[in-house]
């Protein structure tokens, strides 16, 4: 702990040499910067164990933190929250002295209590300041937010009030850390609750085949107008379903969650998907069932997303509709003048060689995944997921997002994108890169992880 009183003489030659407003955590790191401005908002938004480090660019032990503090919030991404205030900031001065800050780094971490005013309580961070203490110290503080239901008792809960409702139908007792950090990360916006072995009566009403299963309410006077959750049990698909469920913006009345989508419907919705699995990836890109259908380039744009928030989902929104636009304005294989050049295996190419290869049907064909007739597949990632920090990781791509990757699984090529993220710089970049250029061999598996669930990711 260093003491700022000793420092202080200091803190003036050395804040010459480093901006007061530069942060310690870049964009794209899962460690958020706060200010005054925005402090009271982000962290009195959520529920879930939220840690705050107050610190001062100059300060040692500041940056040895660094890794660590990063890394602890990595591991808790399902159900705990990480941020950092620059006490050096003259704007956030007066908010560290509100929270007694009186040496670098102090690590402060709110609970579930609130103040009378609805303002988060905080404790002292006074364990070691390794990642795994710092995430299993966040972990012991994660409420259990979860109303316990009969059955019969849905009705009542819908129309308790005004609130969203989210209802896990389970088989379990007890509330799973997964939906714990869902159910704490969207508190005071939607109300949570689970049913325990509901029976056939009551999923039949709902829609549901099996278990575990979610049920989101968005209008607590329409209870027959709800929407079954047909995800992944994963904490960011999860989060953005109950938003969008809950804010109207995603449809509702899904009385099956097993019916399949209609093949065109389903391929209209898959236009610019999601990759946040492996099984994401292999489907999109690697291992269609028709080797014919897989795309010459993926081109994969990393956005960051925290769909808790309306600007990044504002900004998420922009990002993607600039990656539909690359999408739509491709030109097909055989209306592009300049075609790739023929897919060759010379170990002498510096360049990755991509083109389309012919079945010898003489025919093309298409799928639900991708036009056969199209040079590349267009999907994104979140950045601030397991699967973007890999990708990221993978590739070597900077923090200045969003940004994108082009793979060709068909080469073992890729080539990042390193200009502005928009749709003509884009689309341009790709269809150079369908020609040859900038693609670079490049030795990795295309494994960014997550194959199976693991016990955090259950219900």
């Amino acid at each position: 702990m260093v003491n700022i009183k000793a420092l202080l003489l200091s803190v003036a030659a050395v804040s010459l040499a480093v901006s007061p407003a530069f942060g310690m955590y870049k964009r794209g790191s899962v460690v958020k910067q706060l200010g005054v401005s925005n402090f009271e908002k982000v962290v009195g938004k959520t529920s879930q164990p939220t840690f705050v480090k107050f610190y001062a660019p100059w300060c040692g032990h500041c940056k040895n933190l660094e890794p660590e503090y990063e890394r602890a919030a990595k591991k808790s991404q399902a159900f705990a929250k990480f941020y950092a205030v620059n006490c050096d900031e003259d704007k956030n001065r007066g908010l560290c002295s509100q929270f007694n800050v009186q040496g670098f780094p102090t690590l402060k971490v709110f609970t579930e209590k609130r103040t009378k005013r609805g303002s988060r309580r905080a404790v002292d961070y006074q364990g070691e300041r390794k990642a795994s203490s710092m995430a299993k110290f966040a972990r012991s503080l994660l409420p259990d937010l979860s109303k316990r239901l009969d059955a019969g008792d849905l009705d009542e809960f819908i129309a308790k009030d005004s609130l969203p409702k989210a209802v896990l139908l389970t088989e379990r007792k007890k509330s799973s850390e997964l939906w714990k950090g869902v159910s704490a990360q969207l508190d005071r916006r939607v109300r949570f609750a689970q049913i325990v072995n509901p029976g056939t009566t009551a999923m039949k009403r709902l829609g549901v085949n099996s278990l575990p299963a979610i049920v989101v309410f968005a209008d607590a006077k329409d209870p027959e107008n709800f929407a079954v959750y047909d995800g992944e049990n994963k904490y960011e698909p999860l989060v953005r379903f109950i938003s969008a469920v809950a804010s109207g913006k995603a449809p509702k009345n899904q009385k099956n969650k097993d019916d399949a989508a209609k093949p065109a419907e389903r391929e209209q919705a898959m236009d610019v998907e999601e990759i946040a699995t492996q099984a994401d990836l292999e489907r999109a890109c690697i291992k269609q069932s028709d080797a014919s259908s897989i795309p010459v380039l993926c081109i994969i744009g990393i956005v960051p997303l925290e769909p808790e928030f309306e600007e990044s989902r504002l900004e998420h929104a922009q990002a993607v509709s600039v990656l539909e636009g690359v999408l739509k304005g491709q030109q097909p294989r055989n209306a592009n003048p300049a075609s790739a050049i023929n897919d060759n295996d010379n170990d002498n190419d510096t360049d990755a060689d991509i083109d389309d290869e012919d079945d010898g049907s003489g025919s093309q064909k298409t799928d639900n995944v991708t036009n056969k007739g199209l040079p590349f597949r267009v999907s994104w990632v979140n950045a601030l997921g397991a699967a973007g920090a890999r990708v990221r990781e993978m590739f070597g791509l900077s923090d200045d997002l969003p940004s994108a990757v082009a793979i060709s699984p068909r080469k073992s090529a890729a080539a990042p994108y390193r200009g502005a993220f928009a749709k003509d710089e884009l689309l341009e970049w790709a269809d150079a890169c369908y020609k040859g250029y900038h693609m670079q061999r490049f030795t990795f598996d295309l494994d960014i992880g997550q194959k199976s669930a693991s016990v955090h990711d259950e219900l």
